[in-house]
């Protein structure tokens, strides 16, 4: 009976147990990096120190969601996150075989089980050390991706497998900065909205945020609300200033899970322009919100029988940031 009670509470503000932020001011530079590439609201920038600071939103104690970019893109290595994101009550409670810690690459099991990814990077295939060094980037140049390479990895996703080799997807590229910013203002209005509703405290709010978990339980999560925060920091862009924003689109009348299908596409992609040197982000957001701006689905052609499933900011990235980071532990197991 408790199982079944703890299903459907705890979604507004659960009970959370948060990551820890180290920072050495000594060996800071002052590049801000941090500050600028995190995507949520969490690190923030002491202008009379020059150092950042790991900050909470609202009634969230920590506005951090464990994915350690700050550690990655810092050039010093002066930043580091460690213990986990753990929700201990509630709906989104976090599975107990999801425990165990952060812990770095080791494809090789115990021939590296902590050591420095770049002690076992020479005996990995080329695939792995993309997959291992890809990072989502925020900072991109202001300068134009040629259409060849754009064609080149939309050539990668077209070879991703599908259901009956169905092929289910459909790419929308906007290279038009115009059409991207009407894309972050008319997604951050709708953002805006419902961020307001999940911050702060009071009954009504723990109401209206339940039965929405309930109809809507994979955007309810407190940790996309930390995200949004710092789209309002940042004027309203979703998107980061990306040159390129590529639509994935789904036909739902696709055989099997055309979803999936389309993501498989989408990592395809994903992982040819890490390979070429260019940087990628998926945004979430737009799937999220685009059912309520019908404007703006016709705008980027969006109409059945194909859906919006993700959307990926494509660029050159401003920096270096292919470094691998902590991971959690996922539950496997074995039936031999």
């Amino acid at each position: 009976m408790f199982q079944l009670f703890e299903k459907y509470i705890g979604a507004h503000l659960p009970a959370t147990q948060w990551p820890r932020f180290e920072f050495d001011a000594e060996k800071c530079t002052h590049c801000r990096t941090c500050y600028k590439a995190c995507p949520t609201s969490c690190i923030q920038w002491d202008e009379e120190r020059r150092i950042p600071y790991a900050t909470g939103l609202g009634a969230i104690e920590l506005a951090c969601i464990s994915c350690n970019t700050c550690e990655a893109v810092c050039p010093a290595q002066c930043i580091h996150v460690r213990g986990e994101y753990r929700v201990l009550r509630g709906r989104y409670k976090t599975p107990a075989e999801k425990s165990g810690g952060m812990s770095p690459p080791r494809p090789l099991g115990g021939h590296n089980p902590g050591g420095p990814f770049e002690e076992i990077e020479q005996d990995l295939t080329e695939t792995e050390r993309v997959i291992y060094r890809r990072r989502s980037i925020r900072l991109f140049k202001k300068k134009a991706v040629p259409k060849e390479l754009i064609d080149r990895i939309i050539e990668a996703a077209r070879y991703a497998p599908s259901a009956g080799n169905n092929l289910p997807w459909k790419f929308v590229v906007v290279t038009n900065t115009d059409i991207i910013g009407h894309v972050d203002r008319e997604c951050a209005r709708i953002t805006d909205f419902v961020k307001k509703i999940y911050l702060g405290t009071g009954l009504w709010r723990k109401c209206i945020i339940t039965l929405m978990s309930c109809l809507q339980v994979n955007n309810m999560d407190q940790r996309p609300f930390c995200a949004l925060e710092k789209v309002t920091q940042l004027g309203g862009s979703i998107t980061w200033g990306a040159p390129v924003l590529i639509h994935i689109l789904a036909d739902k009348r696709a055989i099997g899970s055309p979803g999936l299908d389309t993501g498989i596409a989408a990592q395809n992609l994903v992982l040819a322009a890490h390979s070429l040197g260019l940087g990628t982000c998926y945004i979430g957001i737009i799937q999220s919100v685009i059912k309520y701006l019908p404007k703006l689905k016709k705008r980027l052609g969006i109409e059945s029988p194909y859906k919006l499933v993700t959307s990926i900011c494509v660029g050159y990235p401003r920096g270096d940031f292919d470094n691998p980071v902590w991971r959690g532990p996922v539950p496997v197991e074995w039936i031999d």
